[in-house]
């Protein structure tokens, strides 16, 4: 799906009078630096956090209270916009209500206990956004992940409808559901698929329907790793999925021996990128004009989440059978050999290991980036990189930095291994060397200590990396990427230059009255195709719209450049 810029097509105040007190509300707002943080500043789209640069709050919805995961953003074929957001289990600590435990009232259901789930947001306009639903996760499961589609984009799926699937996380109907939110205020479940071990993040591919999802069977032959790959095809919402086969990493598979292999985070498929059918980088004609190395025939995988991390990529055509436009020819989807997993004729085409104090939250693909500073060389001007996150880990009293610390990562993937000599490389010893790490994107703790609330080490929750935004269609694409970054709130990058990310933007949320007691936790982001940035708190602060200000707003507008906000130098022109 694509989208263009929010322009507000509302007319101006009707009177001076109006406008003056909007502006002195803005004032306060902004001279009170806890506003935000009483019932009145929470929902006040002129209530800005103290703690900002380059970036304004729009809008926001405290969710309930509800600690909340993953937020997507879809248009709907009536032209409104709705964000899906995806929540954890559980009550905020210090969170008193008449509930049963594990449960909070939902005012859109008159009041009703009800578990945390999956909640539909009207964000058509980002300063007034209105919840419309709350879908609970069934009991003893949470359901973190939203991944939408069109009916009219899904083969199976019926023109003029809306589909939501996501992930069902522990307790007896751990899966994953697809539900028909056509009527956004009245969700109905539509399909389902049950007896699934550790589901989290998973990717629905649209015009296929397939969908990579983390997750094992839980029948024999039982995966070591319970959180490897399912492959899917969910093109038909009205019906439990095709199962197709269960990959992951060596050591986890039924059979094998020694140390268990890590945990898949999440997978994003390239296959539907605006430029699913240009060339790698590294492969200006070879393999193109079949489909094998276009942009559109990778799938890039994060595993291990926040340490002994590993991200690979996979050749799509050789993870699927013929059936689905494939290669792959396996006699045991259950249960594959180490060579269908890893090795030359096996769809893994890049391996990227990280420091065992790292792993793989996000890996999410920028294709085709020409930084100016390369123009003058005669090799590798055209780069493709992953943007990997590790995330960070450690809760509550004792999250205050009590681990290692947490980086988002720029890796070079343009030459995903050695077993083949594409333009200007040779095949080498090592089968994987190609993948290759540029840069690092970190804020220093002691960054907090210029704000009233002080260094983020002592701030309590979390602080480090969590996840960056995952939507290709997002106008900042190759330009900008955004890394929510718990305590130390949202964090915007400038990657035109991927071997030197710059930092040039910020918003730190404040708690509000609904939060957890251990304080605020920027969970996750999300960019629509608006330019919009979305957040969402783990500790129940809600959400919040924010737009790029300043020269940040800039770079896609006049390809300005801002000063990098932690050494204040730019780049030339």
């Amino acid at each position: 799906m694509y989208g263009s810029h929010y322009v507000n097509g509302k007319a101006g105040l009707g009177t001076l009078s109006a406008a003056i007190v909007l502006a002195l509300g803005a004032a306060n707002a902004q001279a009170q630096g806890n506003a935000c943080n009483t019932p009145a500043g929470a929902h006040n789209p002129h209530c800005q956090s103290q703690e900002k640069v380059n970036m304004n709050r729009l809008g926001h919805t405290d969710l309930q209270g509800r600690p909340s995961y993953q937020p997507n953003v879809i248009k709907y074929p009536d032209n409104r916009w709705y964000l899906f957001v995806g929540q954890h289990s559980g009550v905020p600590n210090g969170r008193v209500t008449s509930c049963p435990a594990n449960t909070l009232p939902n005012p859109l259901n008159g009041n009703a206990c009800e578990n945390n789930g999956t909640m539909i947001i009207d964000v058509t306009d980002p300063k007034n956004p209105v919840e419309k639903a709350l879908i609970p996760a069934p009991a003893g499961g949470q359901a973190q992940m939203a991944r939408m589609c069109l009916g009219s984009q899904l083969p199976g799926g019926t023109p003029g409808k809306v589909y939501l699937q996501r992930n069902v996380q522990g307790g007896a109907n751990s899966g994953y559901q697809v539900w028909d939110v056509t009527n956004p205020s009245a969700p109905v479940m539509t399909s389902e698929l049950l007896g699934i071990r550790s589901t989290h993040k998973q990717w629905w591919e649209c015009s296929t329907g397939l969908t990579f999802a983390p997750g094992s069977k839980n029948t024999a032959p039982l995966w070591r790793q319970a959180q490897s790959m399912l492959v899917l095809d969910w093109k038909n919402p009205n019906a439990p999925p095709v199962y197709i086969r269960t990959f992951g990493l060596p050591g986890g598979q039924p059979g094998s021996t020694g140390t268990v292999a890590t945990s898949l985070h999440g997978a994003i498929s390239a296959f539907e990128h605006p430029k699913a059918t240009q060339a790698l980088a590294a492969w200006t004609n070879a393999g193109v004009a079949a489909g094998d190395n276009v942009v559109g025939n990778r799938i890039y995988a994060a595993w291990g989440v926040g340490d002994n991390g590993v991200m690979t990529i996979i050749d799509r055509k050789k993870l699927l059978p013929a059936l689905y436009g494939g290669t792959w020819n396996g006699a045991n989807p259950d249960a594959p050999t180490e060579a269908e997993l890893v090795g030359p004729n096996s769809p893994t085409v890049g391996y990227y290991l990280m420091s065992p104090d790292q792993g793989g939250h996000t890996s999410f693909p920028i294709f085709g980036m020409q930084p100016a500073s390369y123009a003058k060389f005669n090799e590798f001007r055209t780069r493709d990189i992953v943007l990997l996150a590790s995330e960070a880990t450690a809760d509550g009293e004792d999250g205050r930095c009590n681990e290692a610390p947490h980086w988002s990562f720029v890796v070079d993937v343009t030459v995903e291994n050695s077993m083949t000599a594409p333009p200007g490389t040779r095949v080498q010893h090592d089968a994987y060397q190609g993948p290759m790490g540029l840069a690092t994107m970190s804020v220093d703790e002691r960054a907090g200590a210029k704000y009233p609330r002080g260094n983020y080490c002592s701030r309590g929750a979390r602080f480090g990396v969590h996840s960056s935004e995952e939507n290709f269609a997002n106008p900042y694409y190759g330009k900008l990427t955004s890394i929510a970054y718990f305590n130390g709130g949202v964090r915007i990058w400038d990657i035109r230059e991927p071997q030197a990310p710059r930092e040039i933007a910020f918003y730190v949320p404040e708690a509000t009255p609904l939060t957890d007691t251990d304080g605020y936790m920027t969970n996750n982001v999300e960019i629509d195709n608006r330019g919009l940035v979305y957040i969402v708190d783990r500790n129940g602060a809600g959400m919040d719209i924010l737009e790029l200000t300043g020269c940040a707003k800039q770079v896609t507008e006049t390809g300005a450049f801002c000063k990098d906000l932690a050494n204040n130098n730019s780049p030339p022109n």
